[in-house]
């Protein structure tokens, strides 16, 4: 069995990501902040990630202030669909979240087709649609669903953090 580790930074950014498609709208409500500290918890970030994750939920950061740099080639797919599914999961994509992930996978390096290759993956991962979403376990399960639909053929067992 093949065991995939996100690393905390990675963790890290990739809340970063949906943080700041979270505000795309221009406001993050509380459930959405709840939902990502929730997350935080499950995840096991060290103080200081989670420092960085509260100051995201307080103001919008642009994609230039995210520290993608050290994410690697499988990290960078990771985040954009991470990004895409919390773009998707209200059933809406507004035009400006359409905008915030053309610049996140710009900032990633993805192209185009890699875009909407990885687009089309979040959306196969499902969101909780009867009324009873919990964002911090959704987010939990996305983390846990992304690996297997990146790589389907493979038996993957997920370690995050």
């Amino acid at each position: 069995m093949k065991r995939l580790t996100i690393s905390g930074d990675a963790c890290t950014e990739t809340l970063a990501i949906l943080i700041a498609v979270a505000w795309a709208d221009g406001r993050l409500d509380d459930n959405e902040k709840a939902g990502v500290r929730g997350a935080v918890t499950v995840l096991n970030l060290t103080k200081v990630l989670r420092d960085r994750i509260d100051h995201l939920l307080e103001k919008p950061a642009k994609v230039s202030e995210l520290l993608l740099e050290p994410l690697n080639a499988h990290d960078r797919q990771f985040a954009f669909v991470a990004a895409a599914w919390m773009a998707h999961a209200d059933g809406d994509l507004d035009p400006k979240e359409q905008a915030m992930l053309d610049e996140i996978a710009k900032a990633l390096g993805h192209s185009a087709e890699r875009q909407a290759e990885l687009d089309a993956i979040a959306r196969s991962i499902p969101v909780t649609t009867d009324g009873s979403r919990r964002w911090s376990d959704e987010v939990t399960e996305l983390f846990k669903a992304i690996p297997r639909k990146l790589e389907p053929n493979a038996d993957i067992d997920v370690s995050l953090g």
